[in-house]
């Protein structure tokens, strides 16, 4: 049984197909290079861009306004968390803010940055006004000084988005970007402050389509450990760890995908670890990493202060740059025959034995052993690649973690799911922390029989190439055929 259903894994695909035919009439104007001067009630604007919206009406706008005034952090990233302050429909906002209208609603909140050692909070007022049959929503940083408007706040001295009536029976619909720059061109002196527009104006223009269709929401994050609590622990390990090793990186491979998202998947297993220990009198678990790779992940966790090792196939040229006691074992692995009596067993993008982690923690020698499996490509039991076949709305990588959560409720798990915050499309977490009443032997030793006899281990990588370049020498030294 399952203890958490997380992740849409059919969605409704003619919704789906109105909603992409939509994003493809996407043609907004930008006024990035030109000044496009703007009156609205008196006042004076700039605006960025438009962009015409259709069949939209004024609450799909003011849904999308009110997420992202609830949680600024999905448009400005730099920004952990949202605190609402106050909510006075009748009180004045800042000096900064502009008359649009009659107020429909004022809210002052809080912007909390990532960064809080070096980024200050920012106080903030969002205005939703109404003038004629247009919306106008505004938000105005509550500063004395431009200067004091931190770095990842726009350079404005206020910014907004407008929902605008426009044609002679107002049916057809314009929605706009406005700011009112704190000197000329201050809104768009960098390229990365187009960039942010541009990407907002999108944004802007999808959330608001996507409002029309029915939003479905396709994963649910921070059901096992909180935002918070992840969020704070990852900014501790990117600060203590990733500036190292991403500029000196030896391996051939992108140091910012496999630094940031091991920092990631160790920041999140610490949160749980931490957890865990406070429910067993603060004994540390111990763990077992099967296909680690490169290895950075067992030396994060280690360098935390965890005890455990990692496995893989061969040796990476990073390995030798760890502390010595990084516990990393090159070896060919026959997981139908391995047994551990770690707490945990990890599988982290372990191709071919990643549907073994259940199995392999399910035969521990401690009956408390648990796993977790964060899967990508897909393999069975065998190691070889399973031909999956998805149907209209359905992904090939969510039948694939079903296939490995079946196998975990075989072995006697109850199977939890997380989506994880890394930069991976393939980022669910499958954990087994509980065992489910019953004997599951028979079950265990038949996934292992089956398995043992189709079972053929990768080949090493540095024998694959070995092999490659014995191959181009017999080709280079092959005599030609005489001429006829």
């Amino acid at each position: 049984m399952s203890r958490q259903v997380l992740g849409v894994e059919e969605v409704d695909t003619a919704a789906e197909a109105l909603r992409i035919a939509e994003f493809a009439k996407f043609k907004p104007a930008y006024y990035l290079d030109e000044i496009n001067e703007i009156q609205i009630n008196g006042s004076s604007w700039r605006m960025l861009a438009s962009i015409e919206i259709e069949n939209s009406e004024e609450d799909h706008f003011l849904a999308v306004m009110d997420k992202w005034t609830l949680s600024a952090e999905t448009i400005i990233p730099p920004v952990e968390r949202t605190v609402v302050d106050d909510l006075n429909k009748t009180q004045e906002p800042s000096h900064n803010g502009a008359d649009l209208g009659l107020v429909n609603s004022h809210i002052r909140r809080t912007l909390i940055p990532k960064r809080k050692g070096k980024d200050c909070w920012l106080k903030e007022d969002v205005v939703v006004s109404k003038l004629d049959s247009s919306k106008y929503v505004q938000f105005i940083p509550r500063v004395t000084n431009p200067s004091d408007i931190p770095f990842y706040y726009p350079q404005v001295a206020t910014y907004g988005f407008g929902y605008i009536r426009t044609g002679a029976d107002c049916t057809a619909c314009t929605l706009v970007i406005l700011v009112r720059e704190l000197t000329v061109g201050s809104a768009v002196a960098t390229k990365k402050q187009r960039s942010v527009w541009q990407d907002l104006v999108k944004k802007l223009y999808k959330w608001t389509v996507t409002e029309r269709f029915g939003y479905q929401k396709h994963s649910e994050h921070d059901v096992i450990i909180g935002y918070e609590q992840y969020t704070a622990k990852y900014h501790q390990l990117k600060a203590k760890y990733a500036q190292r090793w991403v500029e000196g990186w030896p391996e051939q491979t992108d140091p910012k995908k496999f630094v940031y998202e091991d920092i990631a998947i160790a920041s999140w297993l610490i949160c749980l670890w931490e957890q865990e220990t406070v429910a067993q009198d603060n004994r540390q678990p111990t763990f077992v990493d099967l296909g680690c790779g490169n290895g950075f992940l067992v030396y994060l966790l280690t360098s935390e202060g965890y005890n455990g090792y990692g496995i893989d196939q061969c040796a990476r040229k990073i390995w030798t740059q760890y502390d010595c006691h990084v516990d990393l074992r090159a070896q060919t692995l026959e997981p139908f025959n391995f047994v551990t009596n770690a707490d945990w067993v990890i599988g982290n993008h372990a191709d071919e034995l990643a549907p073994w982690v259940p199995i392999v923690a399910a035969n521990s020698t401690s009956p408390s052993t648990k796993f977790v499996v964060i899967p990508c490509c897909p393999h069975d039991l065998s190691g070889k690649k399973m031909p999956l076949k998805a149907n209209a709305g359905q992904s090939k990588y969510h039948i694939y973690v079903k296939y490995i959560c079946d196998l975990s409720e075989q072995c006697g798990f109850i199977t939890e799911r997380e989506y994880l915050r890394i930069p991976s499309t393939k980022n669910v977490a499958i954990l087994g922390r509980a065992r489910t009443h019953g004997n599951h032997r028979e079950s265990i030793v038949k996934l292992c029989e089956s398995g043992q006899s189709d079972f053929v281990a990768r080949i090493p990588d540095s024998v694959k190439n070995k092999l490659s370049m014995e191959k181009a020498k017999q080709r280079a030294h092959k005599p030609a055929l005489p001429a006829e």
